[in-house]
């Protein structure tokens, strides 16, 4: 590629869109969970939202729904019978995806003897493919109600999180009038209740989600959009992505599109991809919530948000050029091509090799 730029914290996405825009953009494409919010699962929330309304029965649940706030229970101790019911229904559908993924996924991304295990496992990153499980447990749940039922709840979901939005409808109309040929695509792995509420509540044009057929992650984002843009591969059209890729499940947009941005990542795009990627530029940006702007322009010196402490820290601007990245990873480069030139197919350990490698070359140039 031929620019990164950390920009450090920015205030508002209309600011980071003037940056990373340009007249040739023909897409705008957004992750939805962690991304439009900071820190935040919607299509993840909606599931355990599923379990509190046929836990306690439809009547209850909207007593004491207001009640919710952070976390995945709704818990009513003036009724524990109720909520012992409710329990033991969650219990029942998420306990086996959550303890695999919590080994899988959580843990794995924590010790790396066993991550190389997963690779060894999956022959891909095993935080990704653990994703799954989850994943097609939440969908198969869903169908258990109605369609009906189920956007009430991504809209109370939607409503409740207002305050850790980054991105917002009038920031999409502004985009809009600014860049008029450009179309925005909402695509995430989430189910389609989450992703049509909120697609809706943006406007944007258009909007990708998971089925049970179709899980919408990684490649299958690409590919959505291929089938949407005929003219990707066409060097004259610009494809810009912008997502937190907090579980790296993004990372693959550096590999097809134009321009990639990061926005509250701990986990920031790659800065070695392949040589038939037309990836131009990559962008790491921290954008602030509602919340946080409210605070800061109240005059609170503590604006940020707690949960930042999980993310990489925000820097001041820095801009590196194809000759400044060569310079600095010039012998990480070198790496990275011997060990994909190798002959034969690709086992977990050389994956697990390859994953590492891109992780260092986003670590190094962060500090």
């Amino acid at each position: 590629m031929d620019r990164l730029v950390h920009h450090g914290e920015i205030a508002s996405f209309r600011e980071l869109c003037a940056r990373v825009l340009t007249p040739k953009t023909r897409y705008l494409v957004l992750d939805l969970d962690r991304t439009i919010h900071l820190g935040r699962d919607l299509g993840e929330d909606l599931g355990w939202e599923l379990c509190a309304y046929q836990g306690y029965g439809r009547e209850h649940f909207e007593l004491i729904e207001g009640r919710q706030q952070i976390g995945k229970f709704l818990l009513d101790w003036d009724h524990p019978r109720k909520t012992a019911r409710y329990l033991a229904r969650s219990l029942k559908i998420w306990a086996y995806p959550g303890a695999y993924y919590g080994v899988w996924g959580k843990a794995a991304a924590r010790l790396d003897w066993l991550r190389r295990r997963g690779f060894r496992h999956f022959i891909a990153d095993p935080v990704r493919a653990a994703q799954r499980v989850p994943q097609l447990t939440l969908l198969r749940h869903l169908q258990t109600t109605s369609e009906g039922v189920l956007r009430e709840l991504a809209q109370h979901i939607w409503h409740r999180y207002e305050p850790d939005q980054v991105i917002d409808r009038e920031d999409l109309a502004w985009v809009r009038a600014q860049w008029p040929q450009l179309e925005v695509v909402l695509s995430s792995a989430s189910p389609k209740p989450t992703v049509e509420v909120a697609g809706e509540a943006l406007r944007v044009d258009h909007v990708h989600y998971s089925t049970l057929e179709q899980i919408n992650s990684g490649e299958a984002k690409v590919q959505r959009l291929r089938e949407l843009c005929g003219c990707m591969d066409d060097s004259e059209v610009e494809i810009v992505g912008i997502s937190d890729t907090s579980r790296g499940e993004d990372h693959c947009w550096a590999q097809h599109f134009t321009c990639v941005v990061d926005i509250n990542s701990p986990t920031p795009f790659p800065a070695i991809v392949s040589s038939d990627s037309p990836l131009r530029e990559v962008h790491s940006a921290t954008l602030l919530t509602k919340h946080e702007r409210d605070r800061r322009a109240a005059g609170d010196p503590n604006y940020l948000d707690a949960r930042r402490e999980k993310l990489a820290p925000a820097q001041t601007k820095r801009e590196l050029t194809r000759e400044d990245l060569e310079r600095r990873l010039g012998w990480l480069l070198k790496r990275v091509n011997a060990v994909a030139s190798a002959p034969g197919q690709i086992t977990g350990d050389i994956a697990y090799r390859l994953a590492v490698l891109q992780e260092t070359s986003a670590t190094l140039l962060r500090t």
